[in-house]
């Protein structure tokens, strides 16, 4: 079973219409063309090749225009049938351009000397006239594409308009010749050759072709949005196709038999650059798109189950495989055991060296408690310098002994980082099921309590969970006690940290953070006691107390003219579950005059991994009171994106362990771009937490991010120290 990141694929670049290799091939291949016309005409070797008459026989001319027609009509099929109201008109009128020469020529074909009578006997002049037609129709209409601006068709019925008039004009042109073939002056004679108006008429192609030319020249150095190089090899080689129809003497020579190889090879250029735009370059951006798809499932993925760190599962991903394992021991009758890992000493290492010292570090240790465990096992990082490794299919506890043993034994190697060597130490709590728990929570649990133990004892740096170990639960329950006095002897205080506009800098709200002012144990940060009052319900009325108390706060701050527009309140996983949260912000706004747009509710994600519809009918609830709600610390374990869809939140907060890593890897700045792109698909807000240097705040704004909060800007600090601090910040 992996414990890395799965790779994200790679996502295919789309070809370019012509390549540097086939521009070489189609550089000599003009090249080519162009010796053999010119050797043929000028030199006097081939002055036998120039007289004869056999060259061209009307089996190969029907052959070989058989061949013209078929690709004509390829052109006008594959670019009628692909067409999209977005896609240039341009590719139309060479459809319909290439459908008129294409009908053109089967008609000459069929006038050719030697073929049985169409209407009219067949005749080099009527072969002549049909061919001409092609001819003038083809040039026309590369010079038209040549000089058009490629944009679409301002209605689908013009294209059936212009096909109407092609195929009009097919009709009169093939009418004309064949009901009055005697009304068009002469154009070959017979022991002669061509008469100076057929050469005259071929040499204003030419030069229209040439005017092509020089334009698609000139568009190569423009960038267009088609081939332009394909569409210039098309006119050369018809420039040279017509030339050899300035200089036969008789229909059968070898002049007439190149020029219509050369028309030929100038048809399957125009197939190319038409194929290539309505079939090729289509199915590669279909295929980019589908890459970059799976690439941003992949990324949804990597965020949702994937530490962003170390690469190893998230507790999401721990606690799905967990529960696996152990619903597959109960039926095998074997044992799973569950590691928990602290690194002793990292908070010091962090602070002292930094965070790219200690990230360093974490990934090193991740790699080496990879080293420790087989494939069946799952190493995973839920956060912190906290490790977690399930073994599964255990035979006996001795089993499980010896991989905390070998963890031990692996990390007492220096870790070679930033031209320094480390040393570490780390405390191992072991939880077996099913003795010391039948469920992932219970065995966490069990296996943290050991931790702890190991931690505070001397003796050894790993234990087994014992149901003795009662020390924690001791202090914990001290906690508990007292935080039940603290609600009634106004212990409790709420510190405010303010959110900035990074654009204007303008103050957009501040978040309350619960303080216990602890008698014997002074001020307490929320990560002492939270998790108790969460475990025993006071959270409840705590979290109430909070709301009545920010709420209270935002009031006194809009009659002073303190210019803070809006509090955010965070709520826990026992408040949104107990149904009732709605009541207590009700009963808040109601007391304290507040708007309820000035209030708003922070969800963390791990509030939202159980009981879905419950969450989604109190979420609904909430927002139909009119308060604002957001999601705090986003990223760091949901096992699903597509709750986003479901639930009516207005601003997903990015958690502070990828903006801290923000300026430092570029896997951060990947996960927070990530994150920017699918809110703003969502039409979500976002806002970045633990913004510590002006550095991180220039990124953000590079990447999108609007809003922040974090010592770089503010401290949290007391409502009283509020209104000081604010006005003495500079004005922009």
């Amino acid at each position: 079973m992996s414990d890395t990141t799965p790779p994200a694929s790679s996502t295919p670049a789309p070809c370019t219409a012509s390549s540097s290799l086939s521009q070489h091939i189609t550089f000599l291949l003009l090249a080519v063309l162009t010796l053999l016309l010119l050797a043929v005409w000028t030199l006097p070797a081939a002055y036998g090749l120039r007289l004869s008459n056999q060259w061209f026989p009307v089996s190969l001319h029907t052959l070989i225009e058989s061949s013209a027609v078929a690709i004509a009509i390829l052109v006008f099929a594959v670019t009628w049938h692909a067409y999209r109201p977005e896609r240039p008109a341009n590719l139309v009128v060479l459809a319909c351009g290439f459908l008129a020469v294409g009908l053109l020529d089967f008609v000459h074909a069929l006038s050719y000397k030697g073929m049985p009578d169409f209407v009219t006997p067949a005749s080099p002049e009527k072969a002549i006239y049909f061919w001409l037609a092609a001819r003038s129709i083809a040039a026309l209409t590369l010079l038209t594409i040549a000089f058009r601006s490629w944009r679409p068709l301002a209605s689908a019925r013009r294209r059936y308009a212009l096909l109407s008039v092609t195929l009009v004009l097919v009709a009169v042109l093939s009418y004309l010749q064949l009901r009055y073939p005697d009304i068009w002056p002469r154009t070959f004679i017979e022991g002669k050759g061509l008469t100076p108006l057929k050469i005259a008429i071929e040499w204003l192609i030419i030069a229209l072709l040439v005017v092509a030319a020089l334009r698609f020249s000139q568009a190569r150095a423009e960038n267009p949005p088609y081939d332009a190089g394909g569409m210039l090899a098309a006119t050369l080689i018809a420039i040279l196709s017509e030339l050899c129809f300035t200089a036969y003497n008789n229909v059968n020579d070898i002049f007439a038999l190149l020029g219509h190889l050369y028309k030929i090879i100038g048809y399957c250029f125009i197939y190319r650059v038409v194929f290539v735009s309505s079939v090729r370059e289509p199915y590669e951006r279909l295929s980019v798109a589908i890459a970059q798809r799976d690439a941003a499932e992949q990324r949804a993925d990597r965020l949702a189950f994937y530490d962003g760190l170390t690469g190893l599962p998230n507790l999401t991903l721990l606690q799905d495989r967990a529960e696996q394992a152990l619903a597959a021991a109960q039926r095998n009758h074997s044992q799973v055991a569950l590691l928990c890992m602290d690194i002793d000493g990292f908070k010091l290492i962090n602070d002292s060296l930094g965070h790219a010292h200690g990230d360093g570090l974490l990934r090193a240790i991740a790699e080496r408690l990879r080293n420790c465990v087989t494939d069946a096992d799952t190493v995973c990082r839920p956060g912190g310098d906290e490790f977690a490794i399930l073994l599964t299919d255990l035979a006996d506890a001795e089993s499980a002994a010896a991989v905390p043993d070998r963890i031990i034994q692996h990390l007492k190697a220096p870790f070679p980082l930033f031209g320094q060597s480390l040393e570490v130490s780390a405390s191992i709590g072991v939880a077996l099921s099913p003795h010391d728990g039948l469920d992932f929570q219970t065995l966490l649990r069990n296996a943290e309590t050991a931790m702890y133990q190991a931690k505070r004892s001397n003796r050894q740096p790993w234990c087994f969970y014992d149901a003795a170990m009662n020390t924690e639960m001791s202090e914990r329950l001290n906690l508990l006690n007292g935080l039940r006095r603290a609600l009634d002897e106004d212990q409790l205080q709420l510190h405010y940290q303010l959110q900035f506009d990074l654009d204007s800098g303008a103050i957009i709200g501040a978040e309350a953070l619960v303080r216990w002012q602890h008698p014997q144990l002074g001020l307490l940060m929320p990560g002492r006691f939270i998790a108790a009052a969460e475990e025993s319900g006071l959270i409840i009325p705590i979290g109430d107390w909070i709301i009545h108390q920010a709420c209270r706060q935002a009031v006194q701050w809009r009659q002073s003219g303190v210019p803070i527009p809006r509090v955010a309140v965070n709520l826990s996983a026992i408040q949104l579950h107990d149904g009732k949260v709605e009541d207590s912000v009700l009963s808040a706004l109601a007391a304290t005059g507040l708007p309820a747009s000035a209030l708003e509710l922070e969800l963390t994600e791990s509030s939202l991994i159980e009981d879905t519809e419950q969450v989604q009918a109190t979420v609904r609830r909430l927002k139909a009171l009119g308060v604002r709600l957001s999601i705090d610390d986003f990223g760091t374990g949901f096992s699903s994106l597509s709750y986003l869809r479901h639930l009516a939140v207005d601003k997903l907060k990015i958690d502070q362990s990828f903006i801290r890593d923000l300026t430092v890897t570029a896997d951060a700045g990947a996960l927070v771009s990530a994150i920017l792109n699918m809110a703003a698909s969502l039409g979500l807000k976002t806002i970045a937490e633990g913004v510590e240097d002006r550095e991180t705040a220039d990124k953000l704004c590079e990447l999108g991010c609007r809003q922040a909060q974090g010592y770089l800007f503010a401290r949290p600090m007391s409502a009283e120290q509020l209104p000081d601090f604010i006005a003495d910040l500079p004005t922009r």
